[in-house]
């Protein structure tokens, strides 16, 4: 995934879910479907306490940031 201000993925559970990706993928598990792995985030992140889960807020604000000052002209 690219870092360029429109690919900065903004919701807490959508980065949460890239870097998931990525670490299957790291862990060589590239045969999974698109559905089972947004099923398996999903329960992941529902397991999630809220202090876990504010590392990707806290990720989703600064590209949320990030995006704002790209789009400005």
């Amino acid at each position: 995934m690219s870092d360029t201000p429109k690919n900065l993925q903004v919701n807490p559970y959508f980065v949460f879910l890239a870097q998931f990706r990525e670490n299957l993928k790291s862990r060589g598990l590239t045969n999974i479907k698109a559905t089972t792995v947004a099923q398996m985030a999903g329960k992941k992140w529902r397991q999630m306490s809220d202090a876990q889960k504010a590392i990707y807020s806290g990720i989703a604000q600064r590209n949320r940031e990030t995006r704002s000052r790209g789009y400005s002209v």
